[in-house]
């Protein structure tokens, strides 16, 4: 086992994730349950393989796409919830001279500038609204919200990326979304959904928060089959920490399904990298 861990460094940090991947997938793929996640429907369709252990599936009755085999919602948690996956920017904690540096400019012109999820808030919500910022990792768009007028709570279920965020970000912090005082106005996730094992989660949490009327508003990549046919990269999207391809059609479905009526035009650009979902709830 030392020997296969010293050959393991002379990989780079993708490379090992890739080969941890295959590894676990290789371990899961015989027998893997294919019920499409959404729905529950057993009726889905293979799309493709990729690297023979490994597969992307859709759903008819819901549209949504998914990634066989799957992960149990307990360890996908985990994965999070220890910190054990990396994305860049999204997930490395700064050090505190490159957050000054960060939070002087703004964040703008950054990979994680949020103006145009802000314009988006901006163009349904009064200032001072109550918004939850759902998967808000080290609070980068949490804190940008706030300087923006809005009252933001923050979820985030990594513990060191939570704690950065209250300590030196000012954000408010929520461990257990049973505990949200009061109801929000609106409930934001930005790339959160296609890391989720379940994308029912999302839909259930804002169902419970939101006021009668409030807003749903939800980013994402776009996984829907018009978008494959123009996208070179799309295949590579789906993977350990993306079990997920949302697609506009699946999006439009669970809305219906949780009471959420799109907003005026919203539905999400089949052909667009990403998607974009604004709807209010009805309930």
């Amino acid at each position: 086992m030392e020997a296969i861990r010293r050959g393991m460094r002379i990989f780079s940090d993708e490379q090992r994730a890739r080969i941890d991947y295959l590894s676990w997938a290789a371990r899961h793929c015989i027998g893997s349950d294919k019920g499409c996640p959404g729905c529950g429907s057993a009726s889905a369709e293979l799309i493709r393989h990729k690297y023979l252990v490994t597969s992307l599936w859709e759903c008819p009755t819901c549209h949504l796409r998914f990634r066989v085999p799957k992960e149990t919602p307990q360890r996908a948690e985990e994965l999070y919830r220890e910190e054990r996956y990396r994305q860049g920017f999204t997930t490395t904690l700064p050090s505190r001279e490159e957050l000054s540096r960060l939070l002087e400019i703004r964040f703008a012109g950054t990979e994680k500038d949020y103006l145009r999820y802000i314009t988006v808030l901006q163009s349904v919500l009064p200032g001072g609204a109550r918004i939850l910022d759902f998967g808000s990792s080290w609070g980068y768009g949490s804190w940008q919200m706030s300087q923006a007028g809005f009252e933001v709570l923050s979820f985030e279920v990594g513990r060191q990326r939570s704690h950065y965020a209250q300590e030196f970000l000012g954000c408010q912090m929520i461990e257990d979304l049973r505990a949200v005082e009061g109801k929000m106005d609106c409930f934001f996730s930005a790339h959160v959904i296609e890391h989720l094992p379940d994308p029912n989660i999302v839909f259930r949490e804002a169902a419970k928060v939101l006021v009668p009327g409030g807003y749903f508003v939800c980013f994402c990549p776009n996984g829907s089959p018009n978008r494959e046919k123009m996208d070179p990269n799309y295949h590579k999207l789906w993977g350990k920490v993306h079990p997920l391809h949302i697609t506009a059609e699946f999006m439009l479905w669970a809305c219906e399904r949780y009471g959420f009526a799109l907003y005026e035009g919203s539905g999400g650009n089949a052909t667009a990298e990403e998607l974009l979902i604004v709807a209010r709830n009805t309930v």
